[in-house]
């Protein structure tokens, strides 16, 4: 009965070590099969990054142009001297007394918000240099536009304007830049076309 007991432990134990070894097996061939598929590309790894600093560099370039709106619309009515404001006096009864303009009040938030908008286009203008400074070591390069012929493989035209000055199919304003990624086209400029 002994015997018996110890043939039937050693088969199990038996069938435990063939379990074990087909996992194990069947794991080094899941390794071998890894190892066996073709290497991914590095630049389709790369891929996300490059997207994400050209995003980057896009939500700078497009924030620039938007606080030198703000500081061009600043200025022009900060320059433009206050209409004065009838007094109290002429507003019931209509006499010709004026009131104060205030125009101390004024000047002073001018001179205080000229250097404030003025810091702000400096950080952004800053900022998006520094990312278009780390762009050319991903092998990225920028798809000069300004003033050049419409080229349709590198650009894409977002809308025709008139532009007297320009010569026809000039591109007069880049919307959003284009690159290059290693020699080719990553993404294409879209620009302003004069008609």
């Amino acid at each position: 009965h002994t015997l018996a007991a110890q043939f039937t432990a050693l088969r199990h134990e038996v069938n435990l070590q063939t379990r074990a070894s087909r996992t194990a097996v069947e794991q080094t061939a899941e390794a071998i099969k890894l190892f066996d598929r073709p290497k991914a590309d590095p630049r389709e790894i790369a891929r996300p990054l490059v997207k994400a600093l050209i995003d980057i560099a896009d939500a700078l370039a497009i924030a620039l142009r938007q606080i030198e709106k703000a500081q061009t619309a600043a200025e022009e009515i900060l320059d433009t001297p206050p209409a004065p404001r009838p007094g109290f006096l002429r507003r019931l009864f209509g006499t010709s007394e004026v009131a104060s303009t205030g125009e101390g009040a004024q000047s002073e938030i001018m001179e205080r918000l000229r250097p404030l908008l003025a810091g702000v286009a400096d950080g952004y203008a800053l900022s998006l240099r520094r990312v278009e400074r780390v762009l050319p070591h991903f092998g990225l390069e920028s798809i000069a536009c300004d003033g050049l012929p419409f080229d349709p493989e590198v650009m894409e035209a977002v809308e025709v304007i008139e532009a007297p000055e320009q010569a026809s199919g000039t591109v007069v304003e880049e919307v959003r830049r284009g690159y290059r990624w290693d020699g080719k086209l990553f993404r294409p400029a879209q620009v302003k076309v004069a008609r």
